[in-house]
């Protein structure tokens, strides 16, 4: 009896389909699933790292909420539109220094086109360790080191819900030795 071309393919291709497993099961490391108690397949899943204390965020977020505030400071700047840098602000301080009077306090950095863009390319240095104050805001201060000149920062944050929304700015360029 002839089997049609199409029905061998079929069946071969189903023989294949069925050796393979087995032949993957008979060789050690290679399981198709993982064992009980071993790491699943890629690798082993880790957890995230602890946070620093309550309610602070781990490092690497607590770097990208300065970065942010200070791209967020260094365009307001750039382009004399406080109205993004004030939309991050908590209500309450929004409410006390609309737009307006931030470009007021930070006057001197568009006369002086200062752009600390570039140096925020710069490791962040924490002059103390960050922390949460008895009046609930998250506090971060030190410097990008950079050299010669020193930008320093001291940012807070008071929490709106479940977001850190920004509640205090100060940001200095200082030439050496000052």
């Amino acid at each position: 009896m002839r089997i049609p071309p199409i029905f061998a393919c079929l069946i071969a291709a189903a023989a294949i389909g069925v050796a393979v497993p087995a032949a993957a099961q008979d060789q050690p490391g290679l399981s198709p699933t993982p064992q009980s108690g071993a790491p699943p397949l890629g690798g082993p899943v880790y957890v995230n790292p602890a946070q620093p204390g309550p309610g602070i965020p781990r490092d690497d977020i607590l770097d990208v909420m300065i970065r942010r505030a200070l791209l967020t400071f260094n365009d307001a700047n750039a382009t004399g539109n406080y109205n993004v840098m004030s939309a991050y602000m908590h209500p309450v301080f929004r409410q006390q220094v609309p737009p307006a009077r931030l470009a007021e306090v930070f006057k001197a950095f568009r006369d002086n086109k200062i752009d600390i863009a570039p140096l925020l390319a710069h490791k962040t240095v924490f002059s103390e360790s960050p922390g949460i104050d008895a009046n609930g805001l998250l506090l971060a201060k030190g410097h990008l080191e950079t050299r010669p000149w020193r930008t320093t920062f001291d940012l807070a944050w008071r929490r709106d819900g479940d977001r850190w929304l920004l509640w205090k700015i100060n940001v200095r360029v200082r030439p050496p030795g000052q």
